[in-house]
């Protein structure tokens, strides 16, 4: 069970030499499936939502790498969250906070001032993570922002939670369209021909 009430099964784990091996395999489903029937025999596999793969870095180190960089001030390296790096999740965001405020740097809680100041941080876009609408803009706005759904995902975490974008998605669409100044229909996925809509149906003409 995660913070926010979702359950997740596995991972396995398997070593590769290929940094793009991001495909689930039905071998791999399966050595989940059986792994957690031994344990919890009345899980309903017909409520799994989605399923994927992903491939992280290993260290040499054996450990965690969590410092502050020896080039970049107010940079903190943070690489190498291995298992149980889930669970140690807050344990290192509190470390890289009194890492930054040993460079100095001031952190207080600003959401109230934030939606005083702009009420779209008081809009809920994502239920299930919390994300508003002005965090979803300032992902979109920044350096290096995103410009499709999954860029959105990556930096803020709209669409991850139990209903995996299930509501936030015609949102997030709209919010992109809106920001890049583009047609919601040229709003893709994660790039190339993942493209979300594929026509206005306000506009459809309709045969008797």
């Amino acid at each position: 069970p995660t913070v926010h009430g979702n359950l997740l099964l596995g991972p396995t784990s398997e070593e590769t030499d290929d940094p793009e091996d991001t495909e689930t395999t039905a071998a791999g489903m399966q050595k989940i499936i059986s792994s957690v029937l031994r344990t919890v025999p009345d899980i309903d596999f017909s409520m799994v939502i989605t399923s994927f793969a992903g491939v992280r870095a290993t260290p040499n180190t054996g450990d965690f790498l969590v410092s502050a960089s020896a080039h970049a001030p107010g940079l903190i390296n943070a690489a190498g969250i291995e298992s149980p790096g889930l669970t140690a999740a807050p344990a290192i965001a509190k470390h890289v906070v009194s890492l930054l405020a040993k460079q100095g740097l001031k952190l207080a809680e600003k959401r109230n001032k934030l939606i005083r100041e702009n009420p779209a941080y008081g809009r809920i876009v994502c239920r299930c993570e919390g994300i508003s609408e002005g965090e979803v803009v300032d992902a979109i706005r920044r350096n290096a922002g995103a410009r499709t759904v999954d860029g959105v995902k990556r930096r803020v975490r709209a669409g991850m939670g139990r209903c995996q974008g299930g509501f936030c998605l015609p949102s997030v669409i709209e919010i992109l369209a809106r920001e890049l100044g583009v047609s919601p229909l040229e709003i893709t996925k994660s790039g190339g021909s993942s493209v979300l809509l594929v026509e206005d149906i306000r506009r459809c003409a309709y045969d008797d």
